[in-house]
């Protein structure tokens, strides 16, 4: 009840500003008495440079039937017409009929006017908005029978098919006449000459219809663009959803700009007018929603602060259903709670703002200001929508909007991006460091392999794979022959040089990934070698010892030096009893056994145990 009369009370406000405007301005006519319509004396305009003249005013008006031009123009001249303002929706000026709630029919415009005498400037008269289908009729003054149709649009008998918006027609006329318009609605709740028809001279309504197109391109390019851009921020640092949302508004807003500017009726026909005007009204909910929930996120960055929006989205999802499924008068006649809507959301984005002032966030005060410029459009919009006079802003305001808050939240994204690769830059580099000191502590600093420690590590992980595989595991353990002869002669130096090439050679052999190859203590190194049998391993270990065999060393002092190994192989099979700890002492008792049997070879351990039997086993008695 309460929006009724809110409804009631805004109509009446308006009605009489309209009027109150009407009666201050009229520059191009001069009008008679209260009851008549106002008489265009268009006779001294001067179209070629003033450009056009709006026919806002009183003209004759009759509802409920087409009047023939001649009549209608007669009756006009006799003052046998009642008067309505133009523009303005016809049912404001009619009383309320049950059985025709929207004042749905047929009406006649009639009004008077004086065009130029002189064919200097050719002139078109057009008509912005009509709703829905009409008809246009020049009767002249002295030859009424001379009547002319000027032009159309939409079907005026039959099913409706409305009428397209901004239609102009050549005005090849002189002289005194009337111009007589036939209306008929049928779709909205409001209807008639919704915006007041142009004269203007050809040239110069063609070149500000084309600015207008240029404009609109030029609004509508721009916004695409700003989806474009943060849908790209949003991919690129999902971390702050104001990208999303201000894309999200963008493409509302631009939504708005094409069925403005009449371009789902050029693509589609008129007849998608009343999904057009659904449409739109669901694109203002869309707007609203967005703005609300863009203001969120801009001041508290996170998705987990939009509970308020995910309700008020909640609340514009069901308005755009009832938008689209509603019959469309009713639908028309109820703008008023779409308006509220948007009043409500404002209130609660100026509840959000003061909130976030006190709580002193970054960048509150500015975002504040900021949704005054559209607000203040959306006011005028309002007025506008309401009138039938002026410009809608709302566009052109968050246009404004969309670039300066775009460019505030790429900057904001891009430095988040920046601050995110100069951590992603010092995680990489600690990981380095770490992994640096991690690989100094485990290498060896003479010959880069594996030290001790390492080789501890490496032997236990690959002593636990080997249970878990079912494959054995075995270890070669070898030194340099005669090292400390090499040492004492030569320099520690020269074994340094050594111990070195050694170690080159053993890394560019071709081992596994999974195997290990360490330095154990001063010339003694070991291969740990994962699913190797000890025959495989005594492969391994020969292929060493006759490169290192054919090895020749640069040293220190211009010392050529070529030296030998003697390696120990030992054993492991799965699931076996024998711990890491005795697998690495046969492996250095099968090197003892290699040394002591004149070095420069490998021995298994198994081979050892076979030798050492052999040799405590005496031999048959001989015969006496």
């Amino acid at each position: 009840m309460a929006l009724r009369y809110a409804r009631v009370i805004l109509r009446a406000f308006t009605f009489v500003m309209t009027c109150t405007v009407l009666s201050l301005t009229s520059p191009t006519s001069t009008r008679a008495q209260q009851d008549t319509a106002q008489m265009f004396d268009l006779s001294e305009v001067p179209f070629a440079s003033q450009g056009k003249v709006t026919l806002r005013g009183d003209w004759w008006f009759h509802f409920g039937s087409r009047i023939p031009a001649q009549d209608a123009a007669m009756a006009a001249s006799t003052n046998q017409l009642d008067t309505v303002l133009v523009p303005l929706d016809w049912a404001m000026s009619l009383p309320d009929i049950d059985q025709n709630r929207y004042a749905h029919g047929y009406a006649t415009y009639v009004v008077q006017l004086t065009l130029p005498y002189a064919a200097d400037t050719p002139l078109t008269i057009a008509f912005p908005r009509v709703a829905d289908a009409y008809e246009v009729f020049w009767v002249p003054r002295n030859t009424p029978d001379n009547v002319t149709r000027i032009g159309g649009s939409g079907h005026m008998s039959g099913p409706i098919y409305t009428s397209y918006n901004s239609q102009s027609y050549p005005l090849d006329f002189r002289g005194e006449g009337h111009l007589v318009v036939h209306v008929r609605k049928e779709i909205q709740s409001y209807g008639g000459i919704v915006r007041a028809p142009i004269i203007a001279s050809a040239e110069h309504y063609q070149n500000a219809l084309q600015m207008d197109r240029i404009i609109d391109g030029l609004v509508m390019g721009i916004i695409f663009f700003a989806v474009v851009l943060n849908l790209f921020l949003f991919v690129v640092h999902r971390k702050d959803p104001a990208t999303l949302l201000l894309a999200m508004t963008a493409f509302a807003i631009l939504l708005r700009s094409v069925i403005l500017a009449g371009l789902l009726e050029i693509l589609f026909g008129s007849e998608i007018r009343g999904f057009r005007i659904r449409l739109e009204y669901a694109g203002i909910l869309l707007i609203a929603w967005t703005s609300f929930a863009l203001h969120q996120t801009l001041l508290w960055r996170r998705f987990s602060d939009l509970s308020a929006p995910l309700l008020a989205g909640v609340v514009a999802m069901l308005g755009s259903a009832i938008l689209f499924t509603a019959p469309l008068p009713l639908v028309t006649d109820n703008l008023i709670y779409v308006q509220l809507y948007c009043v409500v959301i404002f209130g609660m984005i100026m509840a959000t703002s003061i909130r976030a002032i006190s709580k002193r966030k970054q960048d509150a005060w500015f975002y504040t200001l900021g949704w005054f410029v559209p607000l203040l459009a959306g006011v005028n919009d309002i007025v506008v929508s309401q009138t039938y006079k002026g410009v809608y802003l709302i566009n052109y305001a968050f246009l404004l909007f969309l670039c300066v808050y775009s460019l505030k939240v790429g900057r904001r994204v891009t430095g988040a991006i920046s601050r995110a690769d100069l951590l992603d830059q010092e995680r990489a580099t600690l990981q380095q460091l770490h992994r640096d000191a991690k690989d100094t502590a485990s290498r060896d600093h003479l010959t880069g392999l594996l030290n001790r420690q390492a080789f501890d590590n490496e032997l236990t992980l690959a002593w636990r794979e080997k249970d878990h595989s079912n494959q054995g595991i075995s270890l070669v353990i070898f030194d340099i022959d005669h090292f400390k002869l090499v040492n004492d002669t030569y320099g520690h130096p020269a074994g340094d040089d050594v111990l070195r090439a050694v170690a080159d050679l053993v890394q560019a052999a071709n081992l596994r990934r999974s195997d290990r190859v360490c330095r154990y203590g001063g010339e003694e190194f070991v291969l740990i070698l994962p699913g190797t049998s000890s025959e495989n391993a005594k492969i391994v270990a020969e292929r060493m010892r006759n490169r290192i065999a054919a090895l020749t060393t640069e040293c220190t002092g211009n010392v050529s030096l070529r030296v030998t190994a003697s390696f120990g192989i030992a054993c492991a099979e799965p699931k076996t009893d024998l711990e890491k700890s005795e697998l690495l002492f046969r492996a250095d008792e099968a090197l003892d056994h290699a040394k002591s049997c004149g070095r420069n070879r490998s021995v298994t351990y198994a081979q050892m145990i076979e030798e050492n039997t052999n040799a405590a086993t005496p031999g048959p008695k001989a015969a006496s």
